[in-house]
């Protein structure tokens, strides 16, 4: 999935709800954003922390929204290194993607 098609997914969600990133079996607020080029694939990578807390919509979406990421492909960073995003679900209140 692109940042650009993630972010029209979410845009009729609530901009005050919390996003997290759902990590193996915990879910996670974003640390940081890295970006990389494998196989000529240009990746977005959502890095999780394990403290803090999470951001909402509104902030998660101006993160994203910069014109050299739009075109990129998601991924977020797992123990295993990453691996791709392919949606979100509503849990509890919270915007989780995963």
């Amino acid at each position: 999935m692109r940042v650009i098609d993630l972010l029209a997914l979410l845009a009729d969600q609530d901009k005050k709800t919390p996003v997290q990133l759902s990590t193996g079996d915990r879910q996670a607020n974003l640390a940081k954003i890295t970006t990389a080029e494998h196989r000529e694939e240009r990746q977005a990578i959502l890095v999780p922390k394990k403290a803090g807390k999470p951001l909402h919509l509104w902030e998660f979406a101006l993160l994203l929204d910069q014109p050299d990421l739009r075109m990129r492909y998601l991924y977020v960073q797992d123990e295993a290194g990453p691996r791709p995003l392919f949606g979100f679900q509503l849990r509890s209140g919270v915007i989780v993607v995963n």
